[in-house]
């Protein structure tokens, strides 16, 4: 019949197109209207069960009218166990009873999608079932009064989502947080700094890192930026934010976080990143780390300003080179360019360093750091005697190095070193800390005095460290000197007179090493508060105006209220001349040499002249 009527069709080739077109759907449409009973039904229950998401009917009464097999895939439920006819309720019954709602009753599930079925409105909300789960349910009422729901499971899909936003947010070797995820921790943080919370930042520079990657290679450089990210992250709270911004730099933002604390965080991450790192295959490497600090909203309350005054503090603790964290100061830029400047200077009027000699100072340098940790460094200790009473009133504590493989390497030769290397800090700290612990054990209540590099007066925290390490160690503050060299210029800055004045309230006495060999003048004794000049042991040697100078000196100092100790003292003749001049106290070869620790408790029992009648014999 339909070949006859496309017969009576007009010729036009477009109009019987079109004509043919219409036929075809009125033909489609009539197949439907006469196909035997049931064939409608059977096409639409198949496409029901062929849906990628399940889907339920229900109709007024909450009573299940119709569910797909993927429904049942998704919740892990029976088709037999749903008839039609089953109420919402015990739907949701059978749900729980099978694990799909740990830690939930039925009947608040059902609560909750009750009150939203009851309100008649079109939404989707998502679903957390067990084993971690999502379920995406959308929602349509129906004018009967039914309702209809689908169901999709979106777990692996959210998955990848949360995979490619982690992978745009975090670093792919360390998996620490990148500079872009870092930008937003930090612009958060200083929000709440805006609103009264204060937060610190730190910005890291790794030291040494280069020396790794030159002699094990760049694969084993990879490993110990691993194994740094791990420490950072075991030394920080979980607020804190610790990122790898590129290279060996690494930062972190602390949230409601005081420069005090920022301190105390700080020390932490140096000391933990200071430890032996184990490479693996690669065998095992020393590093350091310098840190720079700057709070909000105490030195800005924008994140760029914040982090480039962090960069400052960063870039004036790496140049000190006393490998402890710098909190930023007003002085600090000053310091830093002063730094700069200084070894520039000191680069320009020397001749350049040959690669050999360039390498040899980097090893050094990396075997002083396995030194300090594996033990090589010891404590020597060499008494200082008071003239008129002829009994030791102090003992100096002498750093000394017994390499395993180098022998005995010199003070001159691995202190330079330290303090070109950011390892002085961590040195100084060790030896006060090995000293005062010695010194607390001493059955004579004499003084122990430490050496210190004016580096360490560079440092904020200094004072708070030393404070720490009488606690520890249970000595009394007045029993410990800090010997500062006058060897070297101190900078004039507000974080070393804030340092020498802490100093001075916690009650340690200072003193003035190798006076006269420097920039020794009246203000500068004024300035440090010393109680206590040593004069430098090049004034003992023979010369034409030795009892001029000397007598000089010591009546200078003396004129100051202070007391005088010479040092270097080998000869008897060196005695008699310092008698003479009335020097106070005295140190030498003549009166004992440094010796280990066990020696000395039988040595201050000693007066000084026991132990001159000892060397004389």
């Amino acid at each position: 019949m339909w070949r006859r009527i496309v017969d009576y069709l007009p010729a036009a080739p477009g109009a019987q197109r079109q004509l043919a077109q219409l036929v075809a759907a009125v033909r489609y449409d009539l197949s439907w209207r006469f196909a035997r009973p049931g064939a409608f039904r059977h096409r639409f229950e198949r496409a029901i069960a062929t849906m990628p998401q399940g889907i339920c009917l229900y109709d007024a009464q909450d009573r299940l009218q119709l569910v797909n097999e993927q429904f049942c895939k998704i919740y892990n439920q029976e088709m037999a166990k749903l008839p039609i006819g089953i109420s919402f309720y015990d739907v949701l019954a059978y749900s729980c009873a099978i694990g799909n709602y740990p830690g939930r009753s039925v009947n608040d599930i059902y609560s909750l999608r009750k009150a939203f079925i009851d309100k008649r409105q079109k939404g989707t909300f998502l679903q957390e079932l067990g084993g971690e789960r999502l379920i995406a349910i959308s929602h349509q009422p129906l004018e009967d009064g039914g309702w209809v729901c689908t169901y999709e499971d979106i777990t692996e899909r959210r998955r990848a989502e949360a995979q490619i936003e982690y992978l745009a947010q975090h670093d792919g070797l360390t998996k620490l947080p990148n500079r872009l995820l870092f930008n937003s921790r930090l612009d958060e943080a200083i929000d709440q700094a805006r609103c009264g919370v204060d937060c610190a930042l730190l910005c890291l520079d790794l030291d040494g890192f280069k020396d790794v990657n030159d002699r094990l290679g760049h694969a084993a450089g990879d490993v110990l930026l691993q194994e740094v990210a791990g420490r950072l992250l075991k030394c920080i709270g979980q607020d804190a934010t610790a990122a790898r911004l590129g290279g060996d730099e690494f930062a972190i933002v602390l949230p409601n976080t005081s420069a005090v604390e920022a301190i105390k965080t700080a020390q932490r991450v140096t000391s933990r990143l200071s430890e032996t790192h184990s490479l693996g295959t690669f065998g095992e490497a020393k590093i350091g780390v310098s840190i720079g600090i700057a709070c909000a909203p105490t030195h800005a309350d924008a994140a760029g300003p914040l982090l480039l005054l962090a960069d400052k503090a960063l870039y004036a603790a790496k140049y000190s080179g006393v490998g402890v964290p710098l909190l930023y100061d007003e002085e600090l830029e000053r310091l830093a360019v002063e730094l700069r400047d200084k070894a520039a200077a000191s680069r320009k009027g020397s001749a350049p360093l040959a690669n050999e000699e360039q390498s040899r100072i980097a090893v050094l340098a990396n075997d002083l750091r396995t030194a300090l940790h594996e033990g090589h460094i010891h404590l020597c200790y060499q008494p200082i005697y008071d003239t008129v009473t002829r009994r030791p009133i102090a003992v100096e504590a002498l750093a000394r190095w017994s390499d395993p493989i180098r022998g005995s390497v010199s003070p001159m030769e691995f202190i330079p070193v330290a303090e070109n290397s950011g390892l002085i800090g961590p040195l100084t700290e060790w030896v006060l800390l090995s000293a005062c612990r010695q010194a607390s054990r001493w059955r004579e209540p004499v003084q122990v005095s430490v050496n210190l590099s004016p580096l360490n007066l560079s440092q904020p925290a200094f004072a708070a460290t030393v404070a720490r390490i009488l606690g520890e160690s249970g000595l009394a503050p007045n029993r410990l000197v800090l010997e500062l060299t006058e060897g070297v210029h101190l900078q004039k800055s507000n974080v070393v007179e804030n340092c020498l004045r802490d100093l001075k309230v916690l009650g340690v006495a200072l003193w003035l090493d190798d006076f006269g060999s420097g920039y020794a003048n009246i203000g500068y004794l004024r300035r440090l508060s010393c109680s206590v000049v040593k004069i430098d042991r090049s004034f003992l040697a023979p010369h034409e105006k030795q009892r001029e100078i000397l007598s000089g000196m010591i009546a200078l100092v003396q004129a100051c209220g202070l007391r005088v100790v010479a040092e270097g003292v080998e000869t008897s003749a060196h005695h008699l001349l310092l008698q003479e001049l009335g020097c106070d106290l005295v140190q030498g070869f003549l009166f004992g040499r440094p010796m280990a620790p066990e020696q000395i408790d039988a040595t201050l029992l000693l007066g000084a002249e026991s132990a001159l009648r000892d060397r004389v014999a």
